[in-house]
């Protein structure tokens, strides 16, 4: 028989049993954004409403290796962009234009790397065209 524990020092821990984790259902903590300013490391969801022009949104350095940060335009009347304060790669901000756009980043220890990012533009399986910019 599997047993779970939560472990303060290792977090969700399983004993006995095949090796993995089975989860059927992740509920994600998540923060409303509409201004300029910092994004919460802790919640792992942005939602945000760009109603600026061109509205800067900032991401302090991760708490733990293997974070993950995701950032989903639900609404927008401009672009906005966020600059994460260390990368993991030669890009320094990425930006969003249109509704349904998403950016995920990844905490290495040594910055933030893009994992991926999705436009919410309908187009072709390989187009990269209306996608957001990473520059």
């Amino acid at each position: 028989m599997v047993k779970t524990v939560i472990n303060d020092s290792k977090g969700l821990v399983q004993y006995g049993g095949q090796s993995g984790l089975s989860v059927e259902s992740l509920i994600a903590g998540s923060e409303a954004i509409t201004t300029a300013g910092a994004a919460s490391v802790s919640a792992l969801l942005s939602l945000v409403t760009a109603d600026e022009s061109d509205m800067a949104v900032t991401l302090a350095d991760g708490a733990n290796v293997g974070q993950l940060k995701i950032f989903h335009t639900v609404a927008t009347a401009d672009s906005w962009k966020v600059t994460p304060a260390t990368t993991d790669g030669s890009y320094t901000k990425v930006t969003c234009t249109k509704i349904g756009d998403t950016i995920m980043f990844l905490w290495t220890g040594t910055g933030w790397a893009i994992l991926s990012r999705a436009s919410g533009t309908a187009a072709g399986a390989t187009a990269v065209v209306d996608m957001p910019v990473i520059a």
